[in-house]
């Protein structure tokens, strides 16, 4: 499956400065896998070694939330999948 993928700018020095890419898989796991083997140290900039998301991303499918399952959530061709980073503070 061919999916439109959007990052912030956290992710953009990994992916020579890209906005948006295009990946493929069935899962948003697979998807995050992909653009690792073009882009290593994407995945571990979003997984943590427990093989779960970290807790400052956000990921959306085609703009509604993936959580609670993110990386097995289903995806098929010209989904949109958004990596969205979160900054707290106070």
């Amino acid at each position: 499956m061919s999916v439109k993928v959007n990052l912030t700018p956290y992710f953009r020095d990994i992916v020579n400065r890209q906005e948006t890419l295009t990946a493929n898989g069935s899962t948003i796991g697979e998807i995050i896998n992909d653009i690792d083997k073009r882009y290593p140290g994407f995945k571990k900039e979003c997984i943590d070694p427990q093989g779960k998301p970290y807790g400052f991303l956000e990921i959306y499918l085609n703009q509604d939330p993936a959580f609670p399952d993110e990386l097995t959530r289903k995806v098929k061709d010209n989904d949109e999948v958004t990596i969205l980073t979160v900054i707290g503070g106070g």
